[in-house]
C-alpha cells in the first residue's frame, strides 16, 4: 500500500496512541542504554523523578529508566534525598539525572519560545 514507511500517510496510519506511547518510552530507555539511571542495572520501568502525587508530570524530562528495585524502593520520596542514602549512590549518576531533567526542560522552554516567536 505504501512504498516506504516514511510516507506521511503511512505514519498517520501507523501511529496509534498505543504505538506513540511505546515509542515515547522506548526513546527514554534508549537514551539511557536500557539501564537504571540510579544503580545501572537493567531497567524494567520508568520512574517519575518528581512523583505524580506531588504534581510530577509524565513528560520526558520527569521520567528516567529504573530497575524495579529502585523504582519501588524510591516510591514517592524526593529523588535526590532517596538516592544519596543508597549504597550504590554516585555523584556521576546523580549529575546525569539532574542534567537529564535540566536539558529536557530547557528543550521544552526553547520549543515554547520558538513557537511564540513564530506566531
Amino acid at each position: 500500500m505504501f512504498r516506504t514507511e516514511h510516507e506521511p500517510l503511512a505514519l498517520l496510519v501507523e501511529l496509534t496512541p498505543r504505538l506513540a506511547k511505546k515509542r515515547f518510552r522506548e526513546e527514554i530507555y534508549k537514551d539511557w542504554d536500557y539501564k537504571c539511571a540510579y544503580c545501572g542495572a537493567d531497567a524494567t520501568s520508568l520512574d517519575h523523578i518528581v512523583p505524580k502525587y506531588k504534581s510530577g508530570c509524565s513528560n520526558r524530562h520527569n521520567l528516567v529508566p529504573a530497575c524495579r528495585r529502585c523504582n519501588s524502593n524510591k516510591a514517592s520520596q524526593p529523588m535526590e534525598t532517596w538516592y544519596r542514602e543508597q549504597d550504590f549512590f554516585t555523584q556521576i549518576r546523580l549529575d546525569a539525572v539532574l542534567n537529564w531533567v535540566k536539558s529536557n526542560t530547557l528543550e521544552l522552554v526553547d520549543n515554547y519560545l520558538s513557537n511564540k516567536a513564530a506566531a
